[in-house]
């Protein structure tokens, strides 16, 4: 079975999205090409705080739930300040960023508060058809903060 198949599967079966044809002769619809949203490094240029955020990274999953992806390793959030670009791979585990190529996501980036709610310091929408792109970077501005995300989409 191919590399690529077999991740098609384990992605399908994560997803709960059952079997991608695997019986010969069955009649089922085509089966979803799958990519995957591979996080790469956060920039900030200005924090919306103090003297630092506490950002912390959420996708939409399949579903549609708010699902936190970054910083990974049961780590709450990165420390950002002006000039702090964290390596975002870590987050790279997470089932909420596969997709298929005609679906997108929503990573929402966020300040992590001790007393009241969590700031949200911008949003951008991601598609399965920027597989192949090269790295795209997209700018993201919310109360006050203003950071870089640099991602790509691969196949899987």
């Amino acid at each position: 079975m191919s590399r690529n198949r077999t991740v098609r599967m384990a992605a399908a079966a994560l997803l709960g999205l059952g079997s991608l044809g695997v019986f010969a002769g069955t009649a089922q619809a085509e089966p979803i090409d799958y990519v995957k949203i591979e996080l790469l490094e956060l920039t900030c240029h200005q924090q919306s705080e103090g003297d630092h955020d506490e950002a912390y990274l959420k996708a939409t999953d399949a579903n549609g739930n708010q699902v936190k992806v970054w910083p990974g390793n049961g780590i709450s959030y990165q420390t950002m300040g002006p000039g702090y670009v964290r390596s975002m791979t870590d987050g790279n585990g997470n089932a909420a960023l596969i997709l298929g190529r005609e679906q997108a996501r929503t990573l929402t980036l966020w300040d992590k508060d001790t007393f009241g709610g969590d700031d949200k310091l911008g949003a951008t929408l991601v598609t399965g058809s920027e597989v192949g792109a090269e790295v795209q970077y997209r700018s993201l501005e919310g109360s006050g903060g203003v950071y870089t995300i640099a991602y790509r989409v691969i196949d899987i």
